[in-house]
C-alpha cells in the first residue's frame, strides 16, 4: 500500500478539528454544549442541532462546499462527570 502526501486542504480539515477538540472558546462556551459547532480555519461559523442546516449555512457564509468544513459536537459537562460508584 502507497501512502498519499497530504493535501493542503486535508492538512487544513486536520487543524481545525484539532483546534476545535481543545479550543478553550469552542468546548467551554455555554452556548455550545450539547450542539454542533461548524468550523473553517480554526473559527466558529454555526452552532446548532441540524446538522444538514448549520453546515448549509456555514457553507454559504464561508464560500466553500460543505465537505470542506468540520463539524464537532461539544458535550455537556455532566458527559465529562464520573458517576460515583459506592
Amino acid at each position: 500500500m502507497q501512502l498519499r502526501k497530504l493535501t493542503e486542504l486535508d492538512q487544513r480539515l486536520i487543524e481545525d478539528f484539532e483546534w476545535a477538540e481543545h479550543a478553550p472558546e469552542v468546548q467551554q462556551n455555554a452556548d455550545h454544549f450539547g450542539k454542533l459547532v461548524v468550523v473553517y480555519n480554526k473559527r466558529v461559523l454555526t452552532v446548532g442541532r441540524d446538522r444538514q442546516a448549520i453546515v448549509a449555512q456555514a457553507a454559504q457564509r464561508a464560500g466553500v462546499p460543505g465537505d470542506q468544513l468540520v463539524v464537532v459536537l461539544v458535550p455537556t459537562p455532566e458527559m465529562w462527570e464520573i458517576p460515583h460508584l459506592g
